[in-house]
């Protein structure tokens, strides 16, 4: 994850999956600052989500409270 200052200055390393200034957890707009975060899609084919930094900690920590717990399950 990455955080910068000014979504309209963002350069991101990978394709965007949506518009770098669209929210993938909240769906709004993004005006100031935004974080990135690089995953696969699909093998070797990374791409980019933005977050409002206030829903990537939210993100952040519903991916802990559902996965914590069933850690060990597969």
């Amino acid at each position: 994850m990455t955080y910068f200052s000014d979504v309209k200055a963002v350069t991101p390393h990978y394709d965007s999956l949506t518009r770098t200034d669209f929210c993938f957890e909240c769906g709004k707009s993004i005006e100031n600052g935004v974080v990135l975060y690089d995953g696969y899609v699909e093998r070797h084919s990374e791409k980019t989500i933005s977050l409002h930094p206030a829903c990537a900690a939210v993100l952040g920590q519903r991916l802990i409270a559902d996965g914590y717990v069933n850690r060990y399950k597969n």
